[in-house]
């Protein structure tokens, strides 16, 4: 799902800790549960984040076959054209690409690989039709660390390449709180992208970096429980306001 260095290592070093500690405890429990109990993936569910006066919204939209789209739009101008397509293939949750009213943008990488929270012992992780692995199903006990390279492919146009990292953090102790929720479960996405997309039909050249941040979801509740962001506007937060199903 669609982030300096500097201050915000710290930032995001408090972060984690605080993860690891709940995770300490919460990693006792023999059942941690699912990307989709945190995600509400295969729900028809939505949720509407704030920053201010300022919100936006996602929902899934689930397609059967363990297919789900999901869309992040203005709440006013629902639904966007644009989502994304996401399937749970076995062990894993896979992403297949970016669709419209017009078909399909696939992405397929190069090379993944995956390791430890620090993203370091990285081996190997073998995509057999080149899907992206985006987050493990089942919620692992300790963090990790993924790795993905590859391209957008653009028909008819120059491929866009990417560069994806992504940290997961096991579910907190059940003191994860935002400005209207207190008390849930989460886990945490910390996530890197990089891409030579310059928009404007401008692609080409080395990467570069287009977001860097923090999702955090709750049980039972979904994605953008919290988010913050590192790059751009490092400091920027929104929080989840409303859940619900449709």
């Amino acid at each position: 799902m669609f982030l300096r260095y500097t201050k915000s290592v710290s930032l995001a070093l408090t972060l984690a800790l605080a993860f690891i500690v709940g995770a300490a405890q919460a990693g006792n429990a023999a059942d941690l549960g699912t990307y989709g109990d945190y995600s509400r993936m295969l729900e028809r569910s939505a949720g509407q984040f704030w920053s201010g006066s300022w919100r936006n919204q996602w929902a899934w939209e689930p397609q059967g076959n363990n297919v789900s789209h999901i869309r992040w739009g203005d709440p006013d101008k629902w639904p966007p054209a644009n989502y994304e397509k996401f399937q749970r293939a076995g062990d894993w949750v896979v992403l297949d690409g970016y669709g419209n009213k017009d078909g399909m943008l696939e992405q397929r990488v190069t090379k993944e690989q995956i390791g430890d929270v620090n993203c370091q012992n990285m081996k190997p992780l073998l995509s057999l039709d080149g899907r992206q692995h985006y987050v493990k199903w089942d919620i692992q006990p300790q963090a990790y660390c993924l790795e993905a390279w590859g391209k957008i492919l653009i028909p008819g146009g120059t491929d866009v390449d990417f560069y994806h990292k992504q940290v997961w953090f096991p579910p907190s102790a059940p003191n994860c709180n935002n400005k209207y929720f207190q008390g849930k479960t989460c886990i945490k996405q910390f996530e890197i992208w990089k891409d030579n997309n310059r928009g404007n039909g401008d692609v080409g050249g080395p990467l570069e970096l287009r977001h860097q941040r923090d999702n955090i979801f709750a049980k039972g509740m979904g994605p953008a429980f919290i988010i913050h962001n590192y790059f751009p506007n490092d400091g920027w937060q929104a929080e989840l306001r409303h859940a619900w199903t449709y």
